[in-house]
This record gives C-alpha cells, structure tokens and sequence, in this order.
C-alpha cells in the first residue's frame, strides 16, 4: 500500500500529522521557502537609483525512514513565502527590503526537522548595487541581502551575486540577482539551482536616460527560466516564477510615473524578484516579489496493493 500526502500550508503552531497503523517505511521530502524581492529606489527623473534585489532559493530535503521513528502523530508546518520590500513612493528615498517568515518543519517522534528560507532581497538604493538573498543550505536560512552579499546558508547555501547570482549556483536554494546600479541599468539574473529553489532577478534601475528591464528569474533542472521583465515606459512587471521546485521571479523594470513590481517565487521555494526603480517625480517605485512558500510531503509504505493520495491538505 502506499499513500501520498502534499502540505502546502498551516497554522504556524504546528498542525497534526497520522501514521497509518500498516505503513513500514515513510519518505519525507520538506521544502523550505523562497526569500522576498526588496522593492525599488526612487528618485527624480534626471537621477540614478537602482531596483531591488531578488531573493535566493530555499533548500530541500528528501529522506527514507522506518515507520518505526515516526509517533502515531506528529507535528507539522509549512513555511510561507517572505513578503516582498514595498517600493519608494516619494524621492530621493530607498526601498524596503524583503522579509522572512517562518521555516518548514516536521516533528519526527519529538525531534523537529527543519528546511530553511533563502534569505530576502535588499531595498535599491540611490548609490549603489544592491545584492540579492543568499540560498538555503542543509543547516542554516541563506542570508538577506543589503549593500553586501547575502551569506550563503551553512551546508550547501551559496552567497548572492553582488551582480550575477549565477555566478553562485547553489546546489539546494539558488543566490539572487543583484538591484541594478542605477544609469538605467537592467537588473541582474537570479542563480540556478540544482534540487531547491532557484534565485530571484533583480529590479531595473534608472537614470538619465531612460529605463531599464529587470533580471531573469534562475532556473532549476525541473524547472523553466522566468523571463526578464521588459523595458516599458510605464514599467513592466516582472513574470512569477515557474516550479518544481520554483524557479525564481524576474525582476521588475524601471519606469514612468510607476515601476514594474517584481514577479512572485515559484512555488515552491523559488526566490522573488526585485522592483524596478522608480522614474518619475509623480510616480512610484516598483515592489519585490514575493517568495515561493514552503512544502512538505508525506509517502508511506506498507504491504498490500492500495494507493491513497492527498493533495493540498490545509488550503
């Protein structure tokens, strides 16, 4: 017999979890979420400011154990995607970075297995690159980014690009792309991952003259590349991320009055991308995407011939 269940979200607290009284062995497989998009710098029309960074990947996990380890009932919780940095919305102001939430977890007869986030994109700013999100590892959330690289998360995490993340492609949660410089500069692409989630692209930057597209989201090898968000004088946003697991969201592009906001992390656990920056002295900047949620599933195994699936329990 085998049964097949998909968590896709919980309370937070812990939800419940029960062991099939014939299952001998059971496979957990525990998907952290990807890091939120930092959203736009703005400034006026004949300055530089640059978009928000993307956010990196979260980790996985994938693991085969006795029904024996497990309790009749265990504990679960999903992690959320990170909300996304708000854009600027008036002048001569940089964006918000992107948050994190919780991590994903799995209580295994009173021991708690975790999956980590990647970490969160950083606001643009209105002098400098803005790096994106490290990627998860086995031990530790990667890191946020701000005007240094995100770290990569312990055992396996790789750091964001100060440009590129995929200059660092991470073997669980891929890096983010770095915000753009500014002098309407398109936004850097977001780090492949091999198993986990992949990066987020950052947000176009601005300057004289004109605008500039957004970053690529990254990609992972069962997952598609999300295209970069366009040039457009009024701002294009950036597409959402495409799973399994996700691939990251592009980033927005810059424009007039309002900037392309971020794409949204594929889910699960892809990174978001940054938005654009802000042109225009009337306008607003764009907002990082959010990041992929988390995921776990459930596979037991026992004698017989039925097969049991379950998906989307808790939405």
């Amino acid at each position: 017999m085998i049964k097949v269940e998909k968590f896709t979200t919980s309370s937070g607290l812990g939800d419940t979890w029960t062991k099939e009284p014939w299952a001998q062995t059971i496979r957990l497989i525990l998907i952290g979420a990807g890091g939120p998009g930092g959203g736009g710098a703005k400034d006026a029309a004949a300055s530089a400011a640059s978009g928000g960074a993307g956010g990196g990947g979260g980790s996985i996990i994938d693991r085969t154990y006795p029904a024996a380890m497990f309790a009749e009932t265990e504990t679960y919780i999903v992690a959320p995607g990170g909300t996304g940095g708000l854009g600027a919305t008036t002048d001569n102001t940089a964006g918000s970075p992107g948050t994190g939430g919780l991590r994903t977890s799995f209580t295994l007869n009173g021991v708690e297995l975790y999956v980590y986030n990647g970490g969160g994109g950083g606001g643009g700013s209105l002098t400098a690159t803005i790096c994106g999100g490290g990627g998860a590892g086995l031990a530790s959330n990667g890191g946020n980014g701000t005007g240094v690289q995100g770290a990569a998360g312990f055992n396996g995490g790789v750091v964001s690009g100060s440009t590129n993340g995929t200059a660092n492609v991470g073997p669980f949660g891929g890096a983010g792309g770095g915000g753009s410089p500014g002098a309407a500069s398109a936004g850097y692409v977001g780090g492949d991952a091999v198993a986990g989630g992949a990066g987020g692209g950052g947000g176009g930057g601005k300057g004289t003259p004109g605008d500039a597209a957004g970053g690529a989201g990254g990609r992972n090898r069962l997952g598609l590349a999300a295209a970069g968000g366009a040039i457009g004088s009024n701002g294009t946003p950036g597409y959402p991320g495409y799973g399994y697991c996700g691939s990251g969201g592009s980033g927005g592009g810059s424009g007039n009055p309002a900037a392309g906001d971020g794409g949204d992390g594929g889910i699960p656990g892809g990174g978001g991308g940054g938005g654009g920056a802000g042109t225009s002295t009337t306008g607003t900047a764009g907002n990082g995407g959010k990041g992929g949620r988390g995921e776990i599933w459930v596979i037991q195994y026992g004698e017989g011939t039925q097969t049991q699936a379950t998906f989307g329990i808790g939405m």
